[in-house]
């Protein structure tokens, strides 16, 4: 599906950045941005929707916890990528490549002493006959704790993890194999992970902090860019940006920061698109959650069988039709609503998600995400997953307290885990580590703790300004293209929020009509985990980036003439 959008998008961007730390830019110091940590075994909605998640969760080891008076580990060398020489095969052809694994430092700019090292793999394609610079992608994790490896070596990298026959890690020993999906055909690649992701760390336990909200990790990852750039001879490169989950706002925000520091951005990738509070805020926040809900009762079976029975289109087309008519009426009119009218948007809200009448009642009509994952299969004791609602697990009935419980699923609780994470997530960073120690030759004992999602960081603080939306980097950059992804299952990111959030764009008709492009896709959060979502994604990515880069490599041609 192809389709253009125009809008305002409000992200959890801020352009307050550092100074004089990572080069000449800084609208704010860094000192007013800092705030205490939060432990790695705190709630993991303890700093808000922003926050570090639990790793490995609430009454873990003091070991996780990350403490800003610690001594100095061992300090991280400024030594040299690794680099090794690799092969697979695309489409019956070979692809030859260079892999390289390591650091770069991020340097005060007073001192000139490095305050953080971002470690980041690459990959860059061999022999390549066309003399104009190859395209480069950034690739950005989200969360906004989680490490880049998911992109890389869940669907995108030239590697990716072997996944069992049932989408799930399997067990061990746990493999990876050639990814002929890979985008390294049409762009090298670059993974990048900001401080207390990955191996990425801090100089000092107590500067982390500092690097712990929008300002700065913009600013920081900003700095790789320009640093990245300068070290490989890179700067003719057209440059691509892609993120996912929170990694969408922090491409947002690094997209403003690199046109603001003179580095042209060509391309930018959201997938998963976030949004921040503001943007559906209110009755909004049910209104754009209804479609998902109504799409996951539909694919559970849990509807009357005229509406079992119509194709994902056609329900999909009812769920929009729903949402934004009849219960954004119902909503907006609150008791100013007849019995009549009260029923009827009762009735149909019952209909059209599965749910009774009396649970809707209940909830004033208004059904949160945590509560549905909790009804929805209630009657088999099964939860549904938040990053993809097809996936459903086992879901103990509450215990009274009395009786010892205090645990268990309870009426207002969502799912103790979300199983489709879980399931992928519980090998994956083992497989990664394998993958980055036998084929990349990167490893040892003195990289420390691979974090794939957040243990032992702090609290990270998220914050909203304007000046960082897309609506403004189209205005200083509009030859700027946009790809966004939706995926239908994902409920951390309903589809029909980002749909909303895109109509609000705030940009000229010819860049709505032509620079922006969005596909949607039967699937969950990383919708490249999945086979036949992967090859829909890479043929759309692979189209965007060939696109975008077509008129730059024109012009380059004419100029050579």
């Amino acid at each position: 599906m192809r389709c253009t959008h125009s809008g305002r998008i409000l992200l959890w961007i801020t352009l307050a950045l550092s100074s004089p730390v990572w080069g000449q830019g800084g609208r704010a110091g860094r000192a007013a941005a800092q705030q205490a940590p939060t432990p790695a075994n705190a709630p993991a909605n303890a700093a808000g929707r922003g926050g570090r998640r639990a790793d490995p969760g609430a009454g873990a080891s003091e070991f996780y916890n990350y403490d800003t008076n610690a001594g100095s580990g061992p300090a991280i060398p400024d030594a040299p990528p690794t680099e090794t020489h690799q092969k697979i095969t695309v489409n019956g052809e070979a692809l030859a490549y260079t892999a390289r694994a390591g650091y770069l430092p991020l340097r005060n700019a007073t001192t000139g002493q490095a305050e953080a090292h971002l470690f980041y793999t690459s990959y860059a394609k061999d022999a390549v006959a066309d003399a104009s610079p190859r395209p480069l992608v950034f690739f950005l994790g989200g969360a906004p704790g989680v490490a880049a490896a998911w992109q890389e070596f869940g669907g995108l990298g030239p590697k990716r993890m072997k996944w069992a026959a049932d989408g799930t890690a399997g067990q061990p020993p746990y493999g990876w194999v050639d990814n002929p999906q890979t985008l390294l055909n049409q762009a090298d690649l670059v993974f990048v992970n900001p401080v207390g992701t990955a191996f990425s760390r801090p100089d000092q336990p107590s500067r982390g902090p500092s690097f712990w909200n929008t300002g700065a990790d913009i600013a920081s990852l900003g700095e790789f860019v320009r640093t990245f750039l300068n070290a490989n001879n890179r700067w003719n490169a057209q440059l691509f940006l892609a993120g996912e989950d929170f990694g969408t706002a922090r491409v947002a925000g690094l997209a403003a920061y690199l046109t603001d520091h003179q580095v042209p951005v060509h391309g930018v990738v959201l997938l998963s698109m976030t949004m921040t509070a503001d943007a559906v805020a209110g009755d909004e926040q049910y209104i754009t959650l209804m479609p998902s809900l109504i799409l996951t009762a539909w694919h559970h079976r849990k509807l009357a069988p005229e509406l079992t029975a119509m194709s994902s289109e056609q329900i999909l087309g009812q769920a929009r039709q729903f949402a934004s008519r009849e219960y954004l009426h119902a909503l907006y009119k609150g008791d100013r609503m007849t019995q009549e009218e009260r029923a009827k948007v009762i009735a149909d809200i019952s209909r059209l998600t599965g749910l009774s009448k009396a649970f809707v009642v209940n909830n004033n009509l208004r059904i949160t995400l945590d509560r549905f994952n909790a009804e929805l299969l209630r009657d088999e004791h099964r939860g549904l997953s938040i990053s993809d609602s097809r996936v459903s697990g086992f879901a103990p009935p509450a215990i009274p307290a009395g009786r010892g419980g205090g645990g268990g699923f309870g009426a207002a609780a969502s799912p103790p885990i979300d199983f489709n994470q879980y399931n992928r997530a519980v090998g994956f960073p083992v497989a990664y580590d394998a993958y980055l120690r036998r084929e990349l030759n990167f490893g040892g004992n003195n990289n420390g703790i691979f974090y794939l999602s957040s243990g032992g960081v702090g609290a990270f603080t998220s914050t909203g300004n304007d000046d960082a939306s897309l609506s403004a980097v189209f205005a200083r950059n509009p030859s700027l293209r946009l790809f966004v992804g939706v995926n239908y299952f994902d409920l951390s990111v309903p589809f029909y929020a980002a749909e909303f959030t895109l109509a609000h764009l705030n940009v000229s008709p010819e860049v709505r009509a032509h620079n922006i492009t969005v596909s949607h896709y039967e699937a969950g959060q990383r919708p490249y985990v999945d086979n036949k979502a992967l090859a829909r994604l890479q043929a759309d990515l692979a189209r965007f980036v060939n696109e975008t880069i077509s008129p730059a490599r024109k012009q380059s041609a004419q100029a050579k003439e």
